[in-house]
Parts: C-alpha cells; structure tokens; sequence
C-alpha cells in the first residue's frame, strides 16, 4: 500500500474545509432551534389570541357553546365566563357588573328577539350563533330550525 503523506499546507487546507462543514452545520442547528423556540414561545404568548380569532370563522354557522359568550354583552368572549343561575336560568356572564346588570335589568337583559322570527325567547334556553363570519357579535335563536334558516338566508 501506498500511502501518500500530506504536506503541511495540504493539511491545512482540509482542516479548514472540514472547518468549515462543522461551523456549516452548528449554524444550521443552532439557527433551527432558536427558530423552534421563538415559534413555540410565540404560540404560548398568543395561544388564546389565536384560539379567539380561530372561534370567530370556525363557528359562523354552528351553535356556539355558552360558556363562551357574556350574556348581556352579547360577545364571544376568549375564556369561558362564569356560569350563574338567575331565577331558575342559567347565564353566562363575563363579570360582576354584567351580574349586577341581570340582576337590575332582567326583563330587558335576560329575553332577546329571535334572529330570524322575532319572537321573545329567554337568552338562557337559546341557541347562540354568530351574527357575521369573523365578528365575535352573537345573536340567539327559538329552536334549530330558524338557526338553520337564519344561515341559510345568508349564504
């Protein structure tokens, strides 16, 4: 076997490729993993900021859960509001003032107009829906069948 020994300039020369190659790859690695941690970071910060703008088109035409609406505020809220029974009804409120509000004002806050039919209907035995695609503006409904034609109409 021949082997050819390398000169000093030789060695050189393929230590700083091989250099090279090694910083080529920790730059990229580093590089991936500060962007993974930023984008991770990013989503923890904004988490419920997406989810809110994620229900505001998600939910337009289907029935939007309760505990996720201020009842007097008439709003998708980003987290669940607190639940209160009222006179043998159920709400969702955002806060204490909202409650305070209920309380002061039932007649006028606690019923609402169907959306489609108009008819008076307790907020609180309701079917809730958003009023426009990607608008957290709520709007009640009698029973499933004006929820459906409510939608229908405004496609």
């Amino acid at each position: 076997m021949n082997k050819k020994k390398l000169t000093k300039k030789e060695l050189h020369e393929r230590q700083i490729v091989e250099d090279k190659k090694f910083n080529r790859t920790l730059l990229i690695s580093f590089g991936s993993l500060f962007s993974v941690i930023i984008l991770f970071y990013t989503l923890l910060t904004f988490w419920c900021d997406i989810k809110y703008t994620y229900r505001q088109y998600a939910l337009f035409g289907k029935e939007v859960p309760s505990e996720v609406v201020c009842m007097i505020g008439g709003k998708l809220f980003i987290h669940k509001n607190t639940k209160v029974n009222y006179k043998g009804k159920t709400f969702f409120l955002c806060s204490q003032e909202c409650y305070r509000h209920l309380v002061n004002n039932f007649q006028d806050d606690a019923f609402t107009p169907d959306s489609f039919s108009g008819d008076t209907i307790c907020k609180a035995d309701a079917l809730i829906g958003l009023r426009n695609w990607g608008e957290p503006e709520i709007v009640y409904f009698k029973n499933r069948k004006t929820f459906n034609q409510y939608y229908k109409a405004r496609k």
